[in-house]
């Protein structure tokens, strides 16, 4: 039976993806489910919950408002909550139950924004897809409604750009939001804003006056290619994780910002990729596979195949986004048997949660290098995870090798 789960746990869900691209904002977040939905975010998929105070909500959806579609309590309880809480916008985001419902949020949105006056967003969730759409969708709202206007950079100032995707279900709270602003800053640029960690809704709305966007998770893409055709503000793909990869990326972001603040038409340094031919491929023979978001996991196979020389490095991206940066012999798949056949049968070396380690028998000849991701494994390894933004990151990873 496929999509089966004995040993695996399951990527953290499109509503909480929501919640974690917009948890700093200042917004309401409710997400539309029986009580217990919240309880699972906040003590599974959010570290920041006890530090960062934030208005996430669970509606309460009981079985007479299922049974009888009712979604009028929904709505005068966000209006009540917004009139004390006085959010800068709500979003509302559904579980299982409401999407077999056919709950309407973007029409509920509408009216909750006539009534309150508040900027509002209805996201069509379910709980049963991963993060990454969610959080996108929430940075491609953010965006388009707050993201208006651009300012140009006066002539001489720093080069400025904005990062999108970063959120704790894939950088965590243990010093990479910190590191991948410091490396930006350290290389010339100023980080107008951070798409969502440390940085206010109001740091966001002025994204529109960067000259370059990285994207530095697959949350961002949508959000990316919106600045880009509302602004022409053009977006490079990808995280500097090691030494020579670093260095490489953040050239190349320099000379896309120079190259669209002199005029000239840059384009961008992420080309689609076809899911469609790419990642149907059975894999052959034993390599080093790393197992992981897509920007994120392709991004350490660069430091891996540029720093230290490995030369056999392929990906397999559980998240349903490849980020347009996946390669021929990669893979997009979620299914548990499948993984625990690539692990057995063709691999000599993995890169990934320590879950995935559950696949392998006892005394396995794979050797398995441990690297948490919170929309994984939640808080279970959390004192495990490294801080792999830079080039400090190459010693963890030697070490491992």
């Amino acid at each position: 039976m496929r999509n089966v789960r004995r040993v695996l746990s399951n990527y953290s869900a499109d509503l909480y993806g929501v919640c974690s691209a917009l948890y700093e904002l200042d917004g309401l977040c409710v997400m539309h489910d029986a009580s217990g939905c919240n309880s699972t975010y906040n003590t599974h998929d959010e570290p920041r919950w006890y530090d960062i105070d934030s208005m996430v909500y669970v509606s309460g959806l009981t079985e007479t408002d299922a049974i009888m579609g009712s979604d009028q309590r929904l709505i005068d309880d966000v209006c009540e909550t917004a009139e004390m809480a006085h959010p800068r916008f709500i979003a509302l985001s559904g579980s299982p139950m409401p999407y077999m419902l056919g709950t309407d949020f973007q029409g509920i949105a509408r009216v909750i924004e006539k009534r309150t006056g508040i900027p509002s967003f209805g996201f069509k969730t379910n709980g049963m897809r991963p993060y990454v759409r969610g959080a996108a969708d929430a940075y491609l709202a953010v965006a388009d409604r707050f993201c208006t206007g651009r300012t140009p950079r006066k002539p001489g100032s720093r080069l400025a750009v904005n990062l999108i995707g970063v959120t704790p279900l894939d950088f965590s709270i243990v010093g990479n939001a910190e590191a991948l602003r410091k490396i930006y800053e350290e290389a010339g640029f100023d980080v107008l804003s951070c798409w969502s960690m440390g940085d206010s809704l109001d740091d966001l709305s002025h994204a529109g006056n960067a000259d370059v966007t990285a994207v530095v998770s697959s949350t961002g893409l949508k959000a990316a290619r919106l600045l880009e055709e509302r602004f022409g503000i053009p977006y490079i793909t990808g995280i500097p994780v090691g030494k020579n990869y670093s260095e490489r990326l953040l050239e190349q972001t320099r000379k896309l910002a120079e190259n669209f603040r002199s005029g000239k038409n840059a384009g961008n340094a992420a080309p689609a990729a076809d899911p469609h031919i790419r990642f149907s491929q059975k894999p052959e023979g034993k390599r080093t596979w790393i197992i992981g978001e897509a920007v994120n996991s392709a991004s350490l196979r660069h430091c891996l195949e540029q720093d230290l020389g490995v030369d056999d490095v392929s990906v397999v991206c559980p998240t349903g986004s490849h980020g347009g940066v996946l390669r021929p012999g990669d893979l997009m798949f979620d299914e548990e048997d499948r993984f625990e056949d690539l692990l057995n049968e063709n691999a000599r070396m993995v890169i990934a949660d320590p879950f995935y380690s559950r696949l392998l028998p006892e005394n396995s000849p794979v050797k398995f290098i441990e690297f948490p991701h919170e929309a994984f494994s939640g808080r279970f390894y959390h004192d495990r995870m490294p801080v792999f933004i830079g080039p400090d990151f190459l010693n963890w990873l030697r070490a491992r090798i």
